[in-house]
Formats: structure tokens, sequence, C-alpha cells
């Protein structure tokens, strides 16, 4: 039996295409049809604080996660994502009062080790906790090798590798991937998110799929590589890929069925996939909403890049709309 599983995360990082709308109805019918389709893991939105309405994948309550979930859905098979700092301890119930069986925190590096204490807590609820930390591509060996050793020490579900701005080649994929192997305990799965920024999100994975052969992994993906700018790899490339290659037992017309029923409508209104502005953002260490401002200033593709190229590093991965305006005034 292969040690390779699907997390598709459609709900939740697709939601950055449409603000997260999916509606309940249609939010049901993916969940339905990804279980169906026997993917192993769905995430099925974001928990905060941040007041929603009732057609989002975006919970400030886990009473209203309720809402989503289709009949005689699977309960360890669904997770949800919380960026530390956005949801305080206390709201989160025990797993026996959850209708979740797992949660994925998200951190950035200079929140990392309040963000682990807050891990260690979910942990101890019951849940089966995945720790993400962000823009991995900006710790250096040391660094990453102590963040891999206190996660060794919470022991988590799962620990991943988070390319957030798609800018990570072969050689980055596998140079953490040989520090979490040589380092990480063994029953700690690792898992595996990227944006496509540079078209390397399926290659990256298939590179992962061939290494990793000693402890689980999964493959992060979502319906139709549905997400902001460039997207992300396709959930149903990566389950027919694992079929031909590693013995995987997916359904894939389910996934086709939500593509045609449920996500087409969503693109045909608000389009994802490559673009020069966003290939120029991965290039730069840019966060996309950057080149998104950018490429809705009509700008040439050698402005975008010199403009992106001219953000200070402490700028670049994090979203400034009010520093990106100043600088195009006084650039043009």
């Amino acid at each position: 039996m292969h040690n390779i599983k699907v997390l598709d995360c459609t709900l939740r990082d697709g939601g950055y295409v449409n603000n997260w709308s999916f509606g309940q109805e249609n939010a049901q019918k993916i969940i339905f049809g990804l279980q169906k389709a026997r993917l192993d893991f769905i995430e099925i939105g974001f928990i905060g604080k941040k007041e929603t309405n009732s057609a989002q994948t975006l919970f400030n309550d886990f009473e209203k996660i309720n809402a989503f979930l289709p009949k005689n859905y699977n309960k360890n098979s669904l997770l949800a994502m919380i960026a530390y700092d956005t949801f305080p301890l206390e709201k989160i119930p025990k797993i026996e009062a959850s209708s979740i069986g797992g949660i994925r925190v998200i951190f950035k590096k200079d929140k990392k080790e309040e963000a682990l204490k807050y891990c260690q807590k979910i942990k101890e609820k019951g849940y089966k906790l995945f720790i993400n930390p962000t823009y991995v591509d900006q710790y250096d060996d040391n660094e990453f090798l102590n963040l891999i050793k206190d996660v060794s020490n919470i022991e988590p579900y799962a620990f991943s590798i988070v390319d957030s701005l798609g800018v990570m080649k072969e050689n980055d994929i596998l140079r953490l991937y040989f520090l979490i192997e040589q380092n990480l305990k063994k029953e700690i799965a690792l898992c595996f998110h990227s944006h496509n920024n540079l078209q390397l999100s399926f290659l990256n994975a298939q590179c992962l799929m061939k290494n990793c052969l000693n402890r689980e992994l999964i493959i992060d993906s979502t319906i139709f590589g549905m997400g902001r700018g460039a997207g992300n790899l396709r959930s149903e490339f990566l389950a027919q890929y694992i079929n031909n290659n590693f013995m995987g037992e997916y359904d894939i017309v389910p996934i086709l069925k939500i593509v045609d029923e449920e996500i087409n409508p969503i693109f045909k209104k608000t389009p994802w996939g490559y673009s020069v502005p966003y290939h120029l953002a991965a290039v730069n260490h840019c966060h996309p909403n950057y080149a998104k401002f950018l490429s809705e200033k009509k700008l040439s593709t050698e402005k975008i890049d010199n403009l992106l190229a001219s953000i200070p590093k402490e700028k670049k991965i994090t979203y400034d709309k009010d520093f990106i305006q100043q600088l195009f005034l006084n650039n043009f």
C-alpha cells in the first residue's frame, strides 16, 4: 500500500478567488463529491474571529461548520485552518464536541514560539494537528532545524513544507525534505502545500512522492487548481497520477463532476491560472497581490518587474496596499 495521501483545500485556499462565497449547498456538494472520490482529507475553510455571512466557508464559531456538512460525512477526513492569533483557544471545543477531526495552524517565522505553544494546546484537545509554517524558503538551515526539533517535541500528526509564494524549485524542495527526513520523528507525516506561480507545483509534488518513502506524505491540492493568481496543484491531476504510479484507488469522476457543476461557473466569472505578473511576483519573492495591483494598472512587463524588484525585503511577503499604491505614484 502506498504512503501518499491527498488533501483537498478548495474550500479554504480556493476561497481567495471568490471571497469564500461557495454557499452552503455547493460546499456540501463539494465535500460529498470529494468523499465519494475517496480523497483522504478535505479542508473545509478558515476558522477565525472575523464576522462572516452564511454563504462563506469562513467560520467564527465551530457550530457554523455544521451547516456546510453533507449527511453521512466522515468526520476524521475533515480539517479546517486557523491562522495563529486569529482565534482564541477557549473557543475551540474538545474533539468529542467538534464536527471536524483535524486543525491546521499557519504562522510566520516571527510568531513561531507563541504559535507552537498554541499548537500544543490544540493537540491536547484531541485533534489531528497539522503544523504549517508559512514562507519556509525564508528559513536558513539552522532556523529550520530548530523548528523541526520543536515540532518533533510536540509530535503533531503532520508537519508541512509551505511554498507560500510559489517560488521553490526541485533543489529547494529536496534541501528541506532531507533536513526533515533526517531530523523529524518518523511517525510524523510530511505535508506539502504549493502555489503554481512558476508552474512547478506538480513537478515538485512528484519529486517528493519519489523521494519520501519512509513516512506518510500528504499533498495539498485544489479542484481544477482553484486558487489566487496562478492557482494551485489540481486535485484531479494528482489523484490520477497516484492511481497510475502508486496503486492509488481514487475515483476521478466525482471530482470532474464538481469541476463541471460547481467550479466552472466560478472560473468563468473570476479565472485563475498562469500569467506573467504572477510569474514575476514569484521570481521577485513578492506577495502575489502586488502583482495583481500592478497588472491592473496596465503596466508593461518590464515596469512590473522593476517595481517588484524595488520592494524592500521586509515588505515583500506581506501585502501592504498603501505601500504599493505609494510606490506606484512615486514612479508614475
